[in-house]
């Protein structure tokens, strides 16, 4: 198993496929196998070389417990280091949901090293910090116990198997993230200065959807889509939607 190392954590990755370079970072409690699942590894394998990542806290990946630990220049340095260790200046970058906010980090403070940006269902603004700080406290009661109270709201998380790979993560790792989440500045002001090409994308049933679109009418390089009828999972889920969109995206800028 590859992996990358930054400063003492291991970085676990994959590499899929021949072609143009594409980082791809997961959601929150999800990890690089959720790219496999949902279709995206074999729908674009053949025209991407895919560097698909586990996040600090996620996956195979190193699970340190400390808020500090996740700062997002931190995680950003993640990233670099897994392109470092590959000997890849530049990339392409899709991030959904987490993986979608860091890479509005990642877009101002190493825009150099990603040739496009696709963010899925995220926005770069942290109006609502009090959110992440109550998921987190959540979080410290343990993965069950937080399942729980989900499921009492939402219903039984299916399939099964992602069901068991939500509890199977480390809660005090995911609260210390979400921690810094919550304590990160927005980056609201970003968009408009960017010259790098941005594809913005949510489904409509999503509350994430018009803060998204706001935020790509503020980008003279940014477009948005709307994928109508999805909600925040189910935009992830139908890899057969948004493939489509990110390959037009990506031809576009030539990649």
């Amino acid at each position: 198993m590859p992996y990358a190392l930054n400063n003492g954590i291991r970085i676990h990755y994959h590499v899929e496929g021949h072609g143009p370079a594409l980082m791809m970072m997961h959601g929150w409690s999800d990890s690089l196998e959720d790219w496999h699942d949902h279709g995206y590894v074999d729908a674009m394998k053949s025209s991407y070389q895919m560097m698909v990542v586990d996040a600090r806290g996620h996956g195979r990946s190193d699970k340190p417990h400390a808020p500090e630990a996740y700062a997002m220049d931190t995680m950003v340095s993640d990233m670099l280091a897994v392109l470092d260790q590959l000997g890849i200046d530049q990339t392409a970058y899709m991030g959904h949901s987490m993986g979608a906010r860091m890479g509005y980090s990642l877009a101002s403070i190493a825009p150099e090293r990603i040739t496009a940006f696709i963010l899925g269902n995220s926005a770069p603004d942290n109006d609502r910090p009090y959110r992440y700080h109550r998921r987190a406290r959540r979080l410290g009661y343990g993965m069950e116990r937080y399942l729980a109270g989900v499921e009492s709201r939402y219903g039984r998380m299916e399939p099964e198997d992602h069901r068991e790979r939500f509890l199977a993560n480390d809660a005090l790792a995911l609260s210390a993230l979400t921690t810094a989440i919550g304590n990160s500045p927005g980056l609201e002001s970003l968009l408009p200065t960017m010259d790098t090409p941005v594809l913005i994308y949510a489904g409509s049933e999503d509350l994430i959807h018009p803060y998204a679109q706001k935020a790509a009418e503020s980008g003279p390089t940014a477009s948005f889509v709307s994928l109508t009828g999805l909600d925040h999972d189910a935009a992830f889920k139908r890899s057969d939607m948004v493939v489509p969109h990110v390959e037009k995206f990506l031809a576009s800028t030539g990649q």
